[in-house]
Formats: structure tokens, sequence, C-alpha cells
């Protein structure tokens, strides 16, 4: 886990999860999805910068928390995923 973030229920923000701890050095992501645990969240869009994810993210009811699960697959076969939590509060 990674941790948790707030977003107002009227935002549309993206979110950087940082893979470097888990790769080497001439280990790079190629692919990566983001998915939420409830259908009330939105994953707009996930964006790959050399061994970062920016997850896009929008809606949620106020007051919930939801669980963010980003997977990254690397050019040399490994596969790690990571979750944070998001909790959504008014606007």
């Amino acid at each position: 886990m990674l941790g948790s973030v707030r977003q107002r229920d009227d935002d549309r923000l993206d979110y950087d999860v940082d893979f470097i701890k888990w790769l080497y050095d001439d280990d790079h992501i190629t692919a990566a999805t983001a998915v939420a645990d409830s259908p009330d969240i939105l994953v707009e869009g996930v964006e790959i910068y050399d061994k970062i994810v920016k997850v896009w993210l929008s809606g949620g009811v106020v007051g919930n928390s939801y669980s963010i699960n980003v997977t990254a697959t690397t050019d040399v076969g490994r596969v790690k995923e990571v979750s944070f939590n998001l909790r959504v509060t008014e606007c």
C-alpha cells in the first residue's frame, strides 16, 4: 500500500506512482494499468514516464474511500502491483 490521498468529488486529478525502488537502472515500464475497486471512480487515463505511472482519476461518492490498484510490466518481464487509497471529500 502506497498510502492515501484526498480528492474533491468534482476534481479530475493525476497521481504519480513511482516504481523506481522495484526496478534496476536498465529496466523500464512498458505497460501499465490502473483499476478502481468501484465503478464510482473513473480511471480516465494511465501514462508511463520511464519508471513512473501517472493515473488520472475522477468521480466518487463524498465520504467514501476507494482502492486504486496499479500494475506495471517492464521490458525485462517484471510485473509489480501496488495500491493506494483515494478518499473523496466535498467541494
